[in-house]
């Protein structure tokens, strides 16, 4: 079958170690861009649809923060050119009513773009021994050698831009710092309480920062990463470890609530404290599910109250505009990613993952040759 032979780390059943292998990727259609891979980042997203926990297909290429060199482009393809340095996106479809009006990480067709790994028409992008294999996980499917993506996904960057710090901004900093800014909008006024503070954590915590948030407040069970945390912007921190009674020990950072939170774990516990800690109408936002854990609130004491739980995907912006304003502060110095990133050969993408689950590294980033 004709089409690119290159190297992919493969995700073949629930649970499994990814399987570096070679997959035949299909040649550009007149509206893709083929992209060589520089650097990929890893989200705790892609660990979820590893293990079974997404709507996923299997086999399939993970990978959704990736960044290169355009390579060739399709016949109707205008934005970007070959030799265009470019970050990716999610994909989005750009004609529902959700993208029209700018909210692309809520695209009505998220399900083929993101998930289901496909075109929009169900074709799968790569094979491998004839069978089809699918590359296209949030439309790019960066654990690979080369992507395909549109001219929908990719942002024109610098030839000289660091892509290894620029990946990362893609899924969890925009996840966190979006859902700071874009979502829960916080302002000089508010307090503001972050439990978990990875990547999408430290991204909040820096964002809160920016828009001048009285008080940051960190929760997590990493005391590297609360100070991390405190250097980055936070006011204060709990660690849960040593916390017998978490409500108490926010409490004591804030006796009154803090007016918004935001939680990245996806713990029901965490997020339930995330909504204890409120004041009088304040609003708790979260980034992650809880992997089908129910989570019981009590919905008249929130009335009473006015407190909102609200969810916010994906930095709650247009994703390709909302990631030129991130390069930005980046370039600014105020999202500085070095802090949190290592980086690995792409082979080690295993090792990588492995570290991140542990909590030894923050933010994985592959290198490829």
């Amino acid at each position: 079958m004709a089409g690119l032979r290159m190297k992919a780390a493969v995700a073949t059943a629930p649970g499994s170690s990814l399987e570096m292998t070679e997959i035949v990727l299909d040649e550009p259609r007149a509206d893709e861009v083929l992209v060589k891979m520089r650097v990929s980042g890893i989200c705790h997203t892609d660990i979820n649809a590893s293990q079974g926990r997404l709507p996923v297909t299997m086999p399939i290429v993970l990978g959704h923060e990736g960044a290169g060199v355009v390579e060739r482009v399709g016949a109707q393809v205008t934005e970007v050119s070959p030799g265009d340095t470019v970050v990716l996106v999610p994909d989005f479809c750009r004609d529902c009513r959700q993208c029209r009006q700018g909210h692309t990480a809520y695209c009505e067709l998220a399900g083929v773009l993101v998930f289901g790994g496909t075109r929009l028409d169900g074709s799968p992008k790569a094979h491998r021994d004839g069978e089809p294999v699918r590359a296209g996980f949030f439309g790019e499917s960066s654990f690979a050698e080369y992507s395909l993506a549109t001219e929908r996904n990719v942002v024109k960057v610098s030839p000289d831009a660091p892509l290894h710090l620029l990946a990362s901004l893609t899924c969890g900093v925009n996840a966190g710092a979006g859902g700071i800014l874009n979502g829960l909008r916080v302002r000089p006024q508010h307090s503001v309480a972050v439990f978990g503070v990875g990547t999408v954590g430290l991204a909040a915590v820096m964002a809160a920062a920016m828009a001048g948030a009285h008080e940051i407040i960190a929760v997590d069970r990493h005391a590297s990463r609360l100070e991390l945390a405190a250097e980055l912007g936070a006011t204060g921190v709990v660690n849960t470890a040593e916390a017998p009674d978490l409500g108490q020990a926010l409490r004591a950072l804030a006796p009154h609530g803090v007016d918004r939170s935001l939680d990245s774990t996806g713990n029901p516990a965490l997020i339930q404290a995330a909504i204890d800690i409120l004041a009088t109408r304040g609003v708790c936002g979260y980034v992650s599910g809880t992997g089908g854990v129910p989570l019981e609130l009590d919905l008249t004491g929130m009335l009473a109250q006015g407190k909102q739980l609200r969810p916010l995907m994906g930095g709650e912006g247009t994703g390709a505009v909302f990631l030129r304003d991130l390069i930005r502060y980046f370039e600014l110095g105020r999202l500085p990613m070095e802090r949190l990133v290592k980086t690995y050969p792409f082979d080690d993408i295993n090792a990588a993952i492995a570290d991140m689950k542990s909590g030894e590294t923050i933010k994985p980033i592959l290198v490829f040759d």
